[in-house]
């Protein structure tokens, strides 16, 4: 006989399930937010050096530096690679699970108000451990590693945090109208499956179901308006961290804004430690943003259990015989553990303020011209560009079916045209009588490439050229290239890089003189073997440890698309060579701006913005 339930007053219940989680977390106390924490730092400091390590013997075994999909070859490496990617997914999902295990049966426990000593948690965790094992567990993997990260409902981990759609790539999709309102939808979507499946969690740590039960009775859970609350109490944890976050910023700022007035000489240890105490601060925040978030949705399974199947009953927690939770002992650890960190961090922040506070020389590449002032790759967006400021355009040149060179970035033209037609199938006459339209509503015709080159000069704008690969590539299209730019007087005015390796070769042989990169799209091993003069790396995977390697190579360092405004401040906060950006007149604003600081509160801001994240 099927079951009926009342369906529970919203506000009541959205109140209700934050005040189960308050208590939960006060009855924890600071043994709960410690632990918590702990497991944070265990990924941040053993799993992530794992992960890392083994991704980059896997780009070693496929003989690649970064993820190239058309360097795979079957045979040679190629087994190795794929089994130790294989490896990473089941470390990364068992750890992800786990971590997460653990934090409903800490919150469990703290529920109920029992002791969160190491063996009765170990003895909870057993069962759950062993459903990670087996093959029912892996519908989680989707749901951990695609759906929670790409919508960023509910829980999240460190490791999770790092899964996201490249930049390169929603911004690409954005460009286009279709694209723009396919990719909306398509996290809309995402969010709506992470609400309906935000129960899964604990419904596999607190019972037997496994992955895809725990699934599919998580959207049996979320049905209807009893879905409401639970957005609406984690909704209110994340605006109450927001705030906190805002106060905590303020409060940091404040004694270096004092010394940047009296003691300017003493701003850089006083804004070091300050950051040191915010990251700190931070952490603990994020521990207990954590516990929150997990206290509702462990509130919510508890409220509405009678909907469980009458198999699958919640577990009842093991008493145990350890420690009540919540004593002094742990409190005064964590505090005296929390103190150290800070004057480590902050000591360890020192040169690091020292080196954010120089005024950067980072130059500004506008990518394939300025947007805002007309379509990419065409001669509008060049003056554009031009009229904005940036130091360099880059722009990108294909080759058409007579192997004539076209100012042109996509090997389809419909995004830009309407007309799903391939450059490699048109003659530059037919190319160049097009015209192309952009989101905006700007309009222009599609440029030979010399008649680009020749205005860039006239404009006296350099350019970064990219050698793109269409179709119709003659074997010779990069000594083509090469006699087309010194007829036109502009070979050594400009700059190149491409995607291709082979052309990056070529073009150092034939012209040894000239400045070409290799661009590296998901950087992976760190610095490879080139003739390039630089690299130009996606932001994504644009680290700061890359970049320093990068440079003790004695090469330059270029990131591409930065789009968002703190992630170019953070890049002109680190000195990067070039930042490639769809907007050169925002990161030229913050590049003036920092050239005008006279203290470190500012700086300060940038770092905080940077180091400290919470949840």
């Amino acid at each position: 006989m099927r079951r009926r339930f009342e369906r529970p007053p919203i506000w009541s219940t959205w109140g209700a399930l934050l005040a189960s989680a308050w208590r939960t977390v006060r009855a924890g106390g600071a043994r709960l937010l410690g632990l918590i924490l702990a497991f944070h730092l265990v990924i941040l400091l053993l799993a992530f050096p794992l992960i890392g390590w083994l991704f980059r013997e896997a780009l070693r075994a496929g003989g690649m530096v970064a993820v190239d999909f058309g360097a795979l070859r079957p045979g040679g490496g190629l087994g190795i690679t794929l089994a130790l990617i294989i490896v990473i997914c089941a470390i990364a999902f068992w750890i992800v699970s786990a971590q997460f295990t653990v934090i409903v049966i800490l919150l469990r426990r703290s529920r109920f108000g029992l002791p969160l000593g190491a063996r009765e948690v170990l003895r909870d965790l057993g069962r759950a451990a062993r459903k990670l094992l087996r093959p029912s567990a892996l519908p989680l993997l989707g749901y951990l590693f695609v759906i929670l990260p790409l919508s960023g409902f509910g829980f999240t981990t460190a490791l999770a945090q790092g899964i996201a759609v490249p930049p390169f790539i929603s911004g690409e999709l954005m460009k286009s109208e279709f694209g723009a309102v396919a990719w909306t939808l398509l996290m809309l979507v995402f969010l709506v499956l992470n609400v309906r499946f935000a129960i899964t969690l604990p419904v596999f740590a607190l019972t037997d179901a496994t992955g895809g039960r725990s699934m599919r009775l998580s959207w049996r859970l979320t049905r209807g308006v009893a879905v409401i609350p639970l957005v609406g109490a984690i909704l209110t944890v994340l605006v109450a961290a927001a705030v906190v976050t805002t106060a905590l910023v303020l409060v940091a700022l404040v004694p270096t804004a004092i010394t940047d007035e009296v003691a300017p000489d003493a701003s850089p240890v006083v804004a070091a430690f300050s950051l040191g105490a915010a990251q700190v601060a931070g952490l603990l925040l994020t521990s207990a943003v954590t516990a929150m978030i997990g206290g509702v949705l462990v509130a919510f399974l508890a409220r509405f259990k009678d909907r469980l199947p009458e198999d699958l009953p919640l577990h009842a927690p093991d008493a145990g015989r350890g420690a009540r939770i919540g004593n002094r002992a742990a409190a005064i650890l964590v505090v005296s553990a929390a103190l150290l960190a800070a004057i480590g961090f902050g000591a360890a922040a020192i040169p690091t303020m020292h080196r954010l506070a120089e005024h950067p020389d980072t130059l500004v590449f506008a990518h394939r011209g300025f947007s805002d002032g007309g379509v990419e790759n065409t001669i509008c967006g060049l003056e554009a560009a031009a009229a904005a400021g940036a130091d360099l355009v880059e722009m990108d040149v294909m080759q058409t079916k007579e192997g004539a060179f076209v100012a042109m970035h996509d090997a389809n033209l419909s995004r830009l045209s309407g007309q799903d037609v391939a450059v490699k199938d048109l003659t530059l006459d037919e190319m160049t009588a097009m015209t192309v339209r952009d989101i905006a509503g700007h309009e222009c015709a599609i440029p030979a490439f010399s008649d680009y080159v020749t205005r860039a000069a006239e404009l006296g704008m350099p350019l970064l050229i990219e050698i793109k690969l269409g179709g119709a590539d003659t074997e010779d299209h990069v000594a083509r290239l090469v006699e087309e730019l010194d007829s036109l007087d502009a070979l050594t005015t400009n700059i190149y890089h491409t995607l291709d390796a082979a052309s990056v070769t070529e073009l150092k042989t034939l012209r040894p003189d000239l400045t070409v990169g290799y661009i590296m799209p998901f950087a992976g091993m760190g610095v490879p073997d080139t003739l390039a003069d630089f690299i130009v790396v996606e932001e994504w995977s644009a680290t700061e440890d890359l970049q320093r390697d990068v440079e003790r190579a004695g090469l330059g360092f270029l990131v591409w698309t930065v789009n968002e405004e703190s992630a170019m401040r953070e890049h002109l906060r680190r000195d990067t060579d070039g930042i490639i950006t769809d907007h050169p007149d925002v990161a030229l604003a913050a590049r003036a701006e920092m050239d005008e600081e006279t203290g470190l509160a500012d700086t300060l801001i940038d770092a905080l913005r940077r180091f400290v994240v919470v949840f």
